[in-house]
C-alpha cells in the first residue's frame, strides 16, 4: 500500500514537472527576459514594503495624513494612465515600462533623502504611479507573447519566479533595520538607497535588451481622436462597464486598510522587525508553492471560477490578522493574505483576475483599457481617506473588516454576473 502511494505521487509529480517543462520551452524569450528581470525589481520592491507606513509615520505624519498621501498619490496614478495607456497604444509598452521603473527609482531616491514627512508629498506622489507602470504593463507583455490557453500559468510563472529571489527580502530587510536602530526612521532608512540602485540597473538593462511587443495600433494625434480611442473601448457593451464598475469597487475597498495593516501589527499586536519579516517571507513562500496550480486551474476551468474558489482564503486571513492573541501568529496571516495585505492568497488569487482583466479587450487596445480601468480605480482615493478618518476615531478594527463586506455583498455578486473570458480568447 505504501509503496502504491509514494508511486502514484511520483507520477503526479513527473507530470507536473512535465507540464511545466512544456510551458517554458513554448514561452517567448521576450517573456523569459522580463520575468528574470522583474525578479531583481521584485526583491528590492519587497524590502521596505513592510516599513513604508511606519516611515512615513516616523517623519511626523499621523494617520490621516497618511491617508491623504496615499490618495494623492492614487489621485496622480488615476490621472496619468489615461494618456499613459494611449501611448502604449500609440509607441508600444517598453518605454512606458522603462519610464515607471526611473519614476520609481527616483521615489527611492526622494525616501532615502526626506527629513519629513512633507517632502514625501513628491514621492508618495509619483510613487503608485511608478508601480502601475511596471508591474501591470509587464502583464501587457506576457499577453502579447503568450497564447491565450497558457495565459494564466504564464502569469502564475512569473510570480512563483519573482517570489523565489524576494523571499529573502524580509529578512534582509528586517536585518538592515535591525542592525541600523530597529523600527524607527534612521533603521528604515537604508533600505532606500538599495532599493534605488537597483531599480536603476533594471530600467537600463530593459532598455537595452528588450524587444518591443506591443503592436503599434494607432496613428492618433488629435484631442479628438484621444477621446474617440477611449470610446472605441468603451463600444465592448455592458461586460466592459461591469469590469469597470468592479475594478473601481476592488480597489476601493483594499485602499481602505491597505496603508493601515503594518500599523496594526507593529503598534496594536506588537510585532518587532523580525515578526514582520516572517509575515513577508511566509507571504512569499505561499506564492511560490501556489501561483502555478491557480494558473493551471485558471486556464482548465476559467478565470472567474478559479478567482471565486480562492479568493475565500485571503478573508480568513484577515479574520487572524484582527483576532490573533500573540504577534507570532501573524505569520498565518501572510500565508493566508488578508484584503489590503499584498501577500498570501490575497495575491495569489489574483492571477485569473489579472489574466481575466487583459483579456476582456482585443490586444490592440490593452494600452487604453489599461488607461480606462485606472481612471475607474481613482475610487482607491476615497478609500484611502475612509481609512484614515476611521482609523483615527479608533475604528482600526473596522478599517480591516469594511474591505471584506465590500467585497463579499457588491464585487462579487457583479464579477459572477459577468462573463468569462477563457472561452472567448481560445485561440
Amino acid at each position: 500500500m505504501r509503496g502504491s502511494k509514494l508511486r502514484e505521487t511520483a507520477v503526479r509529480v513527473l507530470g507536473a514537472y512535465r507540464i511545466l517543462a512544456s510551458l517554458i520551452r513554448s514561452l517567448d524569450k521576450r517573456y523569459k527576459f522580463m520575468v528574470a528581470i522583474l525578479g531583481v525589481y521584485q526583491w528590492v520592491f519587497n524590502l521596505p514594503t513592510n516599513y513604508n507606513q511606519l516611515y512615513i509615520t516616523g517623519l511626523g505624519a499621523d494617520t490621516v495624513k497618511l491617508g491623504s498621501l496615499s490618495s494623492l498619490g492614487g489621485l496622480v496614478s488615476s490621472t496619468a494612465s489615461a494618456p499613459v495607456g494611449w501611448l502604449i497604444d500609440k509607441y508600444g509598452v517598453k518605454r512606458m515600462v522603462v519610464y515607471g521603473l526611473l519614476i520609481s527609482t527616483l521615489v527611492s531616491l526622494i525616501y532615502y533623502t526626506s527629513g519629513s514627512w512633507l517632502s514625501l508629498i513628491p514621492a508618495v506622489m509619483l510613487a503608485e504611479l511608478g508601480f502601475r507602470m511596471i508591474i501591470p504593463l509587464t502583464d501587457l507583455i506576457f499577453m502579447d507573447v503568450v497564447k491565450s490557453t497558457s495565459r494564466a500559468q504564464a502569469v502564475a510563472l512569473s510570480r512563483t519566479v519573482w517570489a523565489i529571489p524576494s523571499l529573502a527580502a524580509p529578512m534582509t530587510a528586517a536585518f538592515i533595520v535591525a542592525s541600523s536602530g530597529g523600527i524607527c526612521v534612521e533603521g528604515i532608512r537604508p533600505l532606500y538607497i538599495l532599493q534605488a540602485a537597483a531599480t536603476a540597473l533594471v530600467a537600463l538593462l530593459v532598455y537595452l535588451k528588450l524587444k518591443e511587443t506591443h503592436v503599434n495600433s494607432m496613428s492618433l494625434t488629435s484631442g479628438v481622436n484621444f477621446m474617440e480611442g477611449f470610446r472605441e473601448v468603451l463600444r465592448g457593451g455592458r461586460r466592459i462597464l461591469l469590469w469597470l464598475i468592479t475594478m473601481g469597487l476592488w480597489r476601493f475597498s483594499s485602499s481602505i486598510s491597505m496603508p493601515y495593516i503594518p500599523l496594526w501589527m507593529a503598534y496594536v499586536k506588537g510585532a518587532d522587525p523580525y515578526i514582520l519579516g516572517i509575515v513577508g517571507t511566509a507571504g512569499l513562500v505561499s506564492s511560490a508553492l501556489l501561483q502555478m496550480p491557480i494558473g493551471i486551474l485558471a486556464d482548465r476551468i476559467g478565470r472567474k471560477k478559479a478567482f471565486l474558489i480562492s479568493r475565500p482564503i485571503a478573508y480568513l486571513g484577515t479574520a487572524v490578522l484582527l483576532l490573533a492573541p500573540y504577534p507570532q501568529l501573524l505569520a498565518a496571516v501572510g500565508f493566508l493574505g488578508a484584503i489590503g495585505f499584498m501577500g498570501g492568497f490575497a495575491v495569489v488569487s489574483f492571477t485569473p483576475f489579472v489574466t481575466m482583466h487583459w483579456e476582456m479587450v482585443p490586444a490592440e487596445m490593452r494600452g487604453r483599457w489599461f488607461g480606462l480601468s485606472s481612471l475607474f480605480e481613482s475610487m482607491a482615493i476615497a478609500g484611502y481617506m475612509l481609512g484614515g478618518i476611521l482609523w483615527s476615531y479608533g475604528y482600526m478594527e473596522l478599517v480591516l473588516l469594511l474591505p471584506v463586506i465590500v467585497e463579499v455583498t457588491c464585487i462579487m455578486p457583479i464579477l459572477i454576473s459577468i462573463p468569462d473570458t477563457l472561452e472567448k480568447n481560445q485561440e
